[in-house]
């Protein structure tokens, strides 16, 4: 589609305003009495002209928003009694655009235009666009619903989205939709979607190749769907083969998150059979697993040392993290000693058990009980934990053991907002984080929480302040789904 546009017209509104202020003096003055009528006449005109420059130059930012979309095939074809409306309309103001174009004189196109009434065209032209913009805004909304994670995204990059048949078209909003998924692996000639591949380089396969037919919300939910069932797998058989196979090994083998999600399914385990070893007569076996645990870091430490490759060296760091932690848990209970699993300081820690009923991973703390939710995490790091972040995790479980939500709190920089993540990364839950600032209304929040309602994910605000909270008070009121 092709057409004209103004220019901008700030030249012509500061005629504008020059020549009403010398009308306004003449008006004043006791000397107008004989072309009081011309004054007038010339007034009204200019306040006219400066009506319909802006009604004009509305319209044209609302046609030029809607021209670059409905100019796409595919859309034209998944809305075309909304594409029918447009063409319409499109046609009316290309006329007005084309006698302005050929006759570009203020007056006359403003003014004296054919039917007179070129005000009243325009807005005319605005209320058609804003009926097609309402239909679109129900479109892309319909489309969120069918795949919510959309609602991450902006209607821009929607409509991009949308507006293309090729599959990998999906590609550069991916890590918009996903927590660390930087591009999927396609299958020849774009048939099948093979796996994913995170942002630092590391890939999966699916155990079921995914065909993306059909519309893109459809088969990207069938993605959504596939990652965490072949996830679910791939964990399941990395826990059965940990105590068949020498650790460091079965590490090198595993992909990131599952080789870290397996080892601290074992420790659990490990733990909770010390306690059961003591009561049977062990006095020794917590101080055994201690040594355990300590050779078992010493050997992680000689591997880090070794000539790896740069994925399997970040996945050993994180499992260096984790089980500098466990250890120093483990030292804290033969310190004190605890030995038994209903003490507060084994019931306090953040838990990962195999439960062979549900066939699926449960994640206890104090009284609450949470599922793994198996979003792609790739190799993105964890946080060291101190026994601040500890209390602060405790916290939040707690917390949302009761519905409830987590407020931290504490000066900048202190690392409010990575706890939150960081405990995100653990049950393998994607964690939204948004910035409230004051250009943040209760529109855009609404939208978030649209998105998160309907996918399950966690919502950081971070920078919260009045206005925020204000914005807050508004969208809770009207998304009574909370």
């Amino acid at each position: 589609m092709k057409g004209y546009a103004i220019k901008s017209p700030d030249e012509i509104r500061q005629l504008l305003e020059d020549n009403i202020l010398i009308l306004q003096s003449l008006n004043a003055s006791k000397y107008v009495r004989a072309i009081k009528g011309k004054v007038a006449q010339w007034e009204k005109d200019l306040n006219t002209i400066n009506d319909v420059i802006d009604a004009w130059m509305i319209v044209q930012r609302k046609w030029m928003y809607l021209e670059s979309i409905f100019a796409s095939d595919d859309i034209r074809m998944q809305l075309p009694e909304e594409a029918k409306k447009f063409m319409k309309t499109d046609a009316n103001y290309k006329k007005i655009m084309e006698s302005a174009f050929k006759n570009p004189n203020v007056i006359q196109c403003c003014v004296k235009a054919e039917g007179g009434n070129r005000l009243g065209e325009l807005k005319n032209i605005s209320a058609e666009l804003d009926k097609c913009q309402k239909s679109l805004t129900n479109y892309l909304e319909s489309k969120k619903m069918s795949f919510p994670r959309f609602y991450f995204i902006s209607d821009d990059d929607l409509l991009l989205i949308l507006g293309s048949s090729d599959p990998r078209a999906i590609s550069p909003h991916l890590l918009k939709l996903f927590d660390n998924c930087k591009d999927l692996i396609f299958g020849k000639g774009d048939k099948q979607v093979l796996g994913m591949i995170s942002d630092e380089g590391e890939k999966y396969d699916f155990e079921t190749p995914t065909k993306p037919e059909g519309a893109v919300e459809d088969w990207m939910n069938r993605i959504d769907a596939e990652m965490k069932k072949t996830l679910h797998t791939i964990v399941k058989r990395a826990v059965f083969y940990y105590a068949k196979e020498e650790r460091m090994e079965w590490i090198k083998k595993q992909i990131g998150m599952v080789a870290l999600t397996g080892t601290q399914i074992w420790w659990t385990f490990s733990v909770e059979d010390v306690f059961r070893r003591v009561k049977e007569g062990d006095k020794h076996a917590m101080k055994n697993e201690l040594a355990k645990e300590s050779s078992d870091l010493n050997d992680l430490i000689a591997l880090v040392r070794q000539d790896l490759d740069n994925l399997t060296r970040k996945s050993v760091n994180t499992l260096i993290i984790l089980d500098v932690h466990a250890r120093d848990i483990v030292d804290g209970f033969v310190r004190d000693s605890i030995l038994d699993a209903k003490e507060f300081e084994w019931e306090s820690q953040l838990r990962f058990y195999w439960d062979k009923k549900k066939d699926d991973i449960v994640i206890r703390q104090c009284t609450g009980t949470f599922d793994y939710c198996y979003e792609y995490q790739g190799l993105n790091g964890r946080l060291v934990i101190t026994p601040l972040t500890d209390r602060c995790v405790m916290t939040l479980t707690t917390a949302l053991t009761f519905y409830l939500g987590g407020a931290p709190a504490g000066p900048a920089g202190t690392g409010k907002t990575e706890t939150v993540k960081d405990l995100a990364k653990s049950l393998a839950l994607r964690c939204v984080i948004t910035n409230c600032g004051e250009n943040l209304d209760y529109v855009a929040m609404g939208i978030i929480f649209s998105g998160l309602i309907q996918t399950g994910f966690w919502g950081c605000f971070d920078e919260f302040n009045r206005i925020s909270t204000e914005v807050l008070s508004v969208v809770s009121a009207q998304v009574k789904t909370i």
